[in-house]
């Protein structure tokens, strides 16, 4: 029987690759968690799930305008990388518990803030409640102006 590399490389071969989640919230971070999961999918080799979270009540309009803006954050991800299998959902919910439960049997939930410094509570009940692995996408700190 043989082992070493050939077995190692049959076991790679036989772990399957989790997908990433990519929890759009209509906001200023959707940009930067489409860009966050595009980045992991790549480095995993996995598909993306755009998960579009709108809240109970919203009325079509609200939702069109929301979709627009939160899937045209994804497109431009995408743009930087062409071969990702990426699906789009939309779903009604309150965004933390919405969110864990779409993120069942994925590899990783990403997730935004709009703070560089503090995670948002999104992020926070995401932690604690996912039951994979969730990256925060936030702003990159501004670096001080020296003269």
């Amino acid at each position: 029987m043989t082992s070493g590399r050939w077995e190692h490389a049959e076991q790679q071969a036989a772990t399957p690759v989790l997908d990433v989640v990519a929890g759009l919230v209509p906001g200023p971070s959707a940009g930067r968690v489409a860009r966050a999961a595009v980045r992991e999918a790549v480095g995993r080799g996995a598909r993306v799930r755009f998960v579009q979270v709108l809240e109970p009540g919203t009325d079509e309009k609200e939702r069109d305008a929301g979709g627009e803006l939160t899937f045209a954050a994804a497109l431009k991800a995408l743009r930087e990388s062409s071969r990702v299998p990426v699906s789009f959902e939309i779903a009604v919910g309150e965004a933390g518990p919405v969110l864990v439960q779409r993120s069942r049997g994925a590899g990783l939930l990403v997730v935004g803030s709009d703070d560089p410094h503090e995670m948002s509570a999104l992020a926070v009940y995401c932690l604690e409640h996912a039951s994979c692995d969730v990256l925060t996408a936030r702003p990159s700190t501004p670096r001080p102006v020296t003269s």
